[in-house]
């Protein structure tokens, strides 16, 4: 009889291990598919009101918690400012209030951190002065340009493209777009290509990763006024 109850409980575990559990309706099969880390990037900002962001490769039905702290704290320990399900997971855009504490801040950290026991998160920061804020160059009020340009990394395609939204830009100016690695904020990096400013703005372009940066990541872009103009914008991105 003893023999024949450790049959039976030992079937039904096997059964129950097979079949799964799910938290919040994520199964083992969607937790044994998901691979990689969450990121995400900087859409558009409002300054002291909002920022919009867009998330790539997050896992589904997870929560995070959303914090906003000042720059270099990668937002730890932040200002709880909104929570949010990821839902199907992937890619999604979602806008979050700037907290009072933050308002007037240049730059802010923002951070999402699971609290759903799986231990990811994703950090990133942002300019709160979108109109006059920038990575480099000189003001030239006689043209009526202010502020300096930025890049807002959109989307990776791993080991081969990456596009990217660049804002702000003066009007008539060239530059060349450099990729390199990680630390070295795009300088003598590799080139891969040119643009001209036209009418100055926002523009968006797509270029491809270099052989030389295959595999590699996180990695540095750098655009580079070959104009005189000496302005010039870096950011990173992973390369996944």
């Amino acid at each position: 009889m003893k023999r024949s109850l450790m049959i039976i409980l030992s079937t039904l575990l096997l059964v129950s291990l097979l079949l799964g559990s799910s938290i919040g309706g994520t199964g083992v099969k969607t937790a044994i598919a998901y691979s990689g880390y969450p990121t995400f990037s900087i859409v558009s900002v409002k300054t002291d009101k909002t920022v919009t962001i867009r998330t790539y490769n997050f896992p589904a039905h997870n929560t995070f918690k959303v914090m906003m702290n000042y720059i270099g704290t990668h937002g730890i320990n932040g200002i709880v400012v909104d929570t949010i399900d990821s839902g199907a997971g992937g890619s999604f855009k979602a806008t979050f209030a700037i907290p009072k504490a933050l308002k007037g801040q240049y730059q802010i950290a923002i951070r999402l951190q699971s609290t759903s026991g799986s231990g990811y998160y994703a950090y990133n920061w942002f300019y709160n002065n979108t109109k006059y804020s920038g990575t480099g160059g000189a003001y030239n009020y006689t043209s009526g340009y202010y502020g300096y340009p930025y890049i807002t990394v959109m989307s990776v395609v791993k080991n081969k493209t990456v596009t990217l939204k660049i804002t702000n830009l003066p009007k008539n100016d060239k530059y060349k777009v450099l990729l390199g690695k990680s630390g070295a904020l795009g300088v003598n990096g590799t080139i891969v290509g040119t643009f001209i400013t036209g009418k100055g703005g926002t523009k968006t372009i797509k270029v491809k990763i270099p052989a030389s940066l295959k595999g590699k990541s996180p990695i540095a872009v750098r655009i580079q006024s070959i104009a005189g103009t000496g302005y010039y914008a870096y950011n990173w991105f992973y390369n996944k």
